[in-house]
């Protein structure tokens, strides 16, 4: 045996060592991902199902309210109700587009899974520290 190098029960260990350190590595940004997960699930369920109840309620209420609005402003200026109609349907078509945009930049703010990727950039940091030493 070469008195330089280390004995290869030595090498099996650190070797073993290593690899328990890789697999524990994996299991911690695999459960953090899991939870992250769940927890990106879950919140995009409850902005769902908040969203589908809204969306219902006003359909629901604009169809009851709607025509009654329409034939009392028509009644009481004089105009045609199908003048009406036409100006409350741009003002709901304006008011729509309103929503989308502001739906639109909601989504672009929405971070889902932001620790699991802040994580994944501090150990390539690390990595590339390491590296340079």
């Amino acid at each position: 045996m070469n008195p330089g190098t280390p004995p290869a029960s030595e090498e099996r260990a650190s070797a073993s060592g290593l690899l328990r350190a890789v697999a524990l590595y994996v299991e911690a940004r695999g459960r953090l991902l899991q939870i992250e997960g769940q927890e990106a699930g879950t919140r995009l369920s409850n902005l769902t199902g908040m969203f589908m109840l809204a969306l219902t309620a006003f359909i629901i209420g604009w169809m009851l309210a709607v025509p009654a609005l329409v034939w009392i402003i028509a009644e009481s200026n004089g105009w045609h109700w199908t003048r009406v109609a036409l100006v409350g349907a741009g003002i709901h078509l304006f008011l729509g587009l309103l929503f989308l945009a502001g739906l639109k930049s909601r989504l672009r703010g929405l971070r889902l899974f932001e620790e699991t990727f802040n994580q994944f950039r501090q150990d390539r940091e690390w990595l590339a520290s390491n590296r340079n030493n």
